[in-house]
Order: C-alpha cells, then sequence, then structure tokens
C-alpha cells in the first residue's frame, strides 16, 4: 500500500502579516526581525528564459528553530543540529487553561495528551495575533522552572506557538536583555538549549491536533554559524489523507 499519511501544515507563511501576529508593535520601526526582502534576478516579465530570486532573510524570521548558540556562547549553530531530535514521536500538550502566563512544570505534569521521554512537545496555548499599533504584552511562556522539568522529562525538542519561547515583550522592552551587561538574560533558552533541547518557535494551527499524539518533522538549512533558522513544520498521523482506515482494509 502507498503510504498517504494525512499532513498537517504547522508553518506560518512567511509574509509581513506574520511577523506582525506574532510581534506586533515590536516589528515596527527599528525592528530587529525585519521583513524578507525578495529581489527578482531573473523573471519572465523581464524577458528572460526562466526564474530565480534572491532572499534577505533573519534566521529567526516566522516558524523557526532556535540553535544552542543563539544564547549559550560556544554550542552548536543550526548546521550542527541532530535533525534526529526534530524528527519524530510528538505530543500536542493542551495548555489553553495557562494561555497569557507562564507555563510551569506542574502544567507540563497536567496537560494532556502527557509528556514521554524522547517526545518532541508541542504546546498549544491558543496565542492571540499581534496588530501593529499594539505590544503583546501578554503571552503565553515557559518560565525557568518549567524549563527544567522539560530537561528532567528528557524530551528531545519544544514547539510553541507565541514569537518567543519566553516572554518576549518583557525580556526586550522591561528588562532590555540583549545589553552586554545582562549576565542570563533568557534563562528557560539557556536551560532547554544547554540540554540540547531544541526550541521551535511560531507554530501554527496546532488547535485541530491539541491533545494528541502524532508525528513531526522541523529541519532547518544548514546555514553555517547561523543561531536559528525558518523551517517546514508538519505533523501527520496514521490516517490517510483519503480518509480510508489505515490498514488498506475497505
Amino acid at each position: 500500500m502507498t503510504w498517504s499519511p494525512r499532513i498537517y501544515d504547522l508553518t506560518r507563511p512567511m509574509t509581513h502579516e506574520t511577523l506582525v501576529a506574532l510581534a506586533g508593535k515590536l516589528t515596527v520601526g527599528d525592528a530587529p526581525v525585519k521583513d524578507l526582502e525578495f529581489t527578482w534576478l531573473r523573471s519572465w516579465e523581464r524577458g528572460d528564459n526562466g526564474t530565480q530570486c534572491q532572499w534577505t532573510l533573519n534566521d529567526h524570521f516566522g516558524t523557526h528553530v532556535d540553535a544552542p548558540s543563539h544564547v549559550v556562547r560556544g554550542t552548536p549553530s543550526v548546521d550542527q543540529l541532530d535533525l534526529g531530535r526534530l524528527f519524530g514521536e510528538a505530543t500536542v500538550i493542551d495548555c489553553s487553561f495557562a494561555r497569557g502566563r507562564g507555563l510551569t512544570g506542574d502544567d507540563f505534569e497536567r496537560a494532556r495528551p502527557g509528556i514521554r521521554r524522547g517526545d518532541i512537545v508541542l504546546v498549544y496555548t491558543g496565542e492571540e495575533p499581534g496588530t501593529p499599533e499594539e505590544y503583546l504584552v501578554n503571552q503565553t511562556y515557559v518560565t525557568p522552572g518549567g524549563a527544567q522539568w522539560l530537561v528532567d522529562a528528557r524530551v528531545h525538542a519544544v514547539g510553541v506557538e507565541p514569537f518567543g519561547f519566553e516572554h518576549v515583550y518583557d525580556g526586550v522592552c522591561v528588562r532590555h536583555c540583549y545589553r552586554p551587561e545582562v549576565t542570563d538574560p533568557w534563562p528557560a533558552h539557556r536551560i532547554c538549549l544547554s540540554a540540547g533541547i531544541y526550541i521551535i518557535e511560531g507554530l501554527a494551527n496546532l488547535a485541530g491536533l491539541a491533545g494528541r499524539r502524532v508525528r513531526f518533522c522541523g529541519l532547518p538549512l544548514p546555514v553555517p554559524n547561523s543561531s536559528g533558522s525558518p523551517i517546514r513544520a508538519i505533523a501527520w498521523d496514521d490516517s490517510p489523507a483519503d480518509g480510508s482506515p489505515a490498514d488498506g482494509s475497505p
């Protein structure tokens, strides 16, 4: 029988609207994350006999994975990641009960369908999109205690819907975490990434999978020395795309 699983696309489109939805007013003006710049090198409209373009792209644009080097000096960059940690069994835990606050170890303990050793953990919270006129001050995020719980559970990766694994507005606008004098700017990132638990941010379309176990794949581009990469994140299960029984029976 031909393998034809039902595919769920968990990736946001690489557009300005995605940046606004994820970061709100932080994308306006002199923001560190810019729109994708798209330049045609060849095009049919120009009379060329084919098409080719050039991208200028932030390594943390849209749906993306953080490499350990993002926050921990001397650790692997995105081209050095263990891809086996970004492909495999996943649990889509429903943490919508905690939307708008920090996720703790107790929250991960109670979330269903539960977390097993070696899982890729995808966290559904039902985040609200931002607008260009507002800062996203209400965000679900992972606390340092929650991050340590994931390390102790020995998961492979963790993915979230917001732009940041930690509270972006608090980190950037309140604690000014990118200033050199801040010694531990993103502690939950550090805890997970130092343990080889990769962080995926900006996931979409988790609502329909919340409370289920699926397979997941979200692979980065192997850009040398990069601290992250956009990914095409997908999930699938054993139900064929045409709705027929998984065992091929009539």
